[in-house]
C-alpha cells in the first residue's frame, strides 16, 4: 500500500479501485457506449451520460473479487441497452484472420427484419476493439468479422448488439464469451 492510501478507509479504497477498473475496461469502448445508451440518455429525467450509465452498471454488477484482487467480469458489462429484441447466437467460429457468428434473428417481421446486428471483438490487454464494417441485418443469420493483424493471435471478448434500422434504439448488449 502506498503512502497516500495508508490513512484511507477500506470502503474508500474499494470504491476507488472499482471506479478505476470499470473506467479502464470501458474507455476503449466509448464510441459504441455513446451510441448504445443514447436512447436511455434521452429518456432520462435526470441529466445523465451514456458513460455514466455504463460505468454505474459495471461498478455495481461487473466488478468481482475481494479487495485488492478485484477484476472486471466482461460477461456482466453492458455496452448498450434498449427495447430492441436481441438475437440468439447459435455458433461462433474463429480462424486466425476471421470470426464467423451464426445466429437466429428470432421472429422476423416487417418491422424488425432490417435491424442491424453489430459484432464487437475486444482485446482487453491492449484495450483495442473492432466491430464489423459490413452492414448485417437480423434476417441474414450469419456475420463475418475480419480481424486486423494485431488481433489475430490474442484472446478476444465478443459482444453482439442489435439496433433498429435508424440506428437510434438498441438492444441490451449480449456477451458471447471469449475466443
Amino acid at each position: 500500500m502506498n503512502h497516500r492510501n495508508q490513512n484511507k478507509p477500506l470502503g474508500q479504497l474499494l470504491t476507488q479501485r472499482r471506479f478505476y477498473l470499470a473506467n479502464q475496461f470501458l474507455y476503449p469502448l466509448a464510441s459504441i457506449i455513446k451510441e448504445g445508451f443514447a436512447q436511455r440518455v434521452r429518456q432520462a429525467k435526470k441529466r445523465l451520460t451514456a458513460r455514466n450509465l455504463a460505468m454505474a452498471h459495471a461498478i455495481r454488477y461487473a466488478i468481482k473479487g475481494e479487495y485488492p484482487d478485484l477484476f472486471v467480469d466482461p460477461a456482466l458489462v453492458l455496452l448498450s441497452d434498449g427495447p430492441v429484441r436481441g438475437i440468439t447466437v447459435d455458433h461462433i467460429a474463429r480462424d486466425t484472420a476471421m470470426l464467423r457468428v451464426d445466429f437466429d434473428g428470432g421472429g422476423i417481421t416487417t418491422i424488425n427484419h432490417d435491424d442491424e446486428v453489430l459484432l464487437l471483438a475486444y482485446d482487453q490487454k491492449r484495450q483495442i476493439a473492432v466491430r464489423n464494417d459490413d452492414r448485417v441485418i437480423r434476417s441474414a443469420s450469419a456475420m463475418l468479422l475480419n480481424l486486423p493483424d494485431y488481433m489475430q493471435e490474442v484472446r478476444l471478448d465478443l459482444y453482439v448488439l442489435v439496433r433498429d434500422r435508424d440506428g437510434i434504439q438498441y438492444s441490451r448488449s449480449q456477451y458471447l464469451g471469449s475466443v
